[in-house]
């Protein structure tokens, strides 16, 4: 089956301290897009280049601070009051996009006091760039392999498990035994055989190969470096078990490129819906659907149409797409059993109800008019 074997790493470059991940890129990207298209139509209304600076000041902040709080106060609320100096770690992961939704709503309400226009105006524009930059951010996670899908036998599932493989060695980079060895990085790819089925999990045949530096190494110490200490990484690293199930007796096979040992093994993949492509394709189909609106009405667009679309349409995907993926945190594991609905899917309710408001409150005075 054509399943897709992922192995991007988070990381674009690493040259000594200096780490620049794709996340970040698309992250910066996310801003850039939006302040372009958004400038566009501050000028189509009348708005002065300063106006513009502000309002990209106070999303920006709001964004940043209101997704890590929200990531912080909603998913692992207990872990981060007891350590609120782990609050400020944002570099280590951890964003929420409702926690971006409500920092977002608030800015723009002091923006809106501020420089004295309407809060359901500025709204209805800014929904459209934070639709783009929504695809852009899901886009990260994909690169990330992180906000994953459930098992699923779909011929367009991903495997993620070559970015687990590559942080179990090198978070096990320091140990003077790998050090020695020279280990230098994982390609996963298909491998040979049939899929096998393990209940409602199909497990597809992997061949990994790992490289190692042959001026410091030879090809028996590196298989007996493998042999030893896959087994280790496997049992210490929850996400790799996520994502691959050890071979139970896999062969390793050694061949030399150079100054690079490369030894080949065998395991098995476990397939999964990519939950970040449907999610960053569906929010840029949004942002085109928002902006195709806008040009459409321009200053005329009835006030509150492109936000209330925006909200119901996005979380009610989100509501919908939560059911295909895994829970972020632990703890969502009992709200779910309990209620049947995970914890980014109880946030999203409140989200769609108030958009209906608004677009009942849109369409009402329209027809009052």
């Amino acid at each position: 089956m054509g399943f897709v074997i992922w192995n991007v790493h988070p990381e674009m470059f690493h040259l000594g301290p200096v780490k620049a991940a794709w996340y970040g890129l698309l992250f910066a990207l996310a801003f850039l897009a939006g302040q372009y298209v958004l400038s566009k139509i501050f000028k189509i209304e009348g708005k002065s280049e300063k106006d513009l600076e502000a309002f990209t000041f106070y999303i920006i902040i709001a964004t940043v601070v209101g997704a890590r709080l929200g990531h912080c106060l909603f998913y692992q609320p207990d872990f981060y009051l007891r350590n609120p100096l782990e609050i400020l770690k944002i570099w280590e992961g951890g964003l929420a996009s409702h926690g971006a939704t409500v920092g977002i709503l608030y800015a723009t309400y002091l923006y809106s006091k501020r420089y004295k226009v309407s809060y359901l105006w500025i709204l209805d524009r800014l929904v459209i760039v934070v639709a783009l930059g929504g695809a852009f951010i899901r886009m990260g996670n994909l690169m990330n392999s992180e906000i994953i899908g459930k098992p699923t036998n779909q011929p367009y599932a991903f495997v993620f498990a070559n970015r687990w493989l590559e942080n179990s060695f090198e978070n096990y980079a320091n140990n003077e035994e790998t050090e020695k060895l020279g280990y230098k990085k994982n390609y996963t790819e298909k491998g040979e055989g049939q899929e096998i089925k393990v209940g409602d999990t199909l497990l597809i045949p992997l061949k990994i190969t790992t490289s190692f530096d042959g001026n410091v190494t030879d090809k028996e110490q590196a298989v007996t470096f493998l042999q030893k200490n896959i087994p280790t990484f496997y049992a210490q690293s929850s996400d790799l078990r996520e994502h691959i199930k050890l071979h139970p007796n896999p062969k390793f096979v050694t061949t030399q490129d150079g100054d690079t040992i490369k030894v080949t093994w065998q395991a098995y993949g476990i397939p999964r819906h990519p939950s970040q492509l449907y999610e960053s394709i569906s929010t840029f189909l949004l942002f085109v659907l928002l902006l195709s609106l806008y040009y459409r009405y321009k200053q005329n667009t009835p006030e509150g149409l492109l936000f209330g679309l925006f909200v119901v349409i996005l979380f009610t995907l989100r509501i919908l797409y939560e059911f295909l993926k895994e829970n972020q945190v632990a703890s969502e594991d009992a709200i779910k059993n309990a209620v049947g609905l995970n914890i980014g899917q109880l946030l999203s309710v409140p989200m769609v109800i108030i958009g209906l408001g608004v677009l009942y409150r849109t369409f009402t005075r329209k027809q009052s008019k």
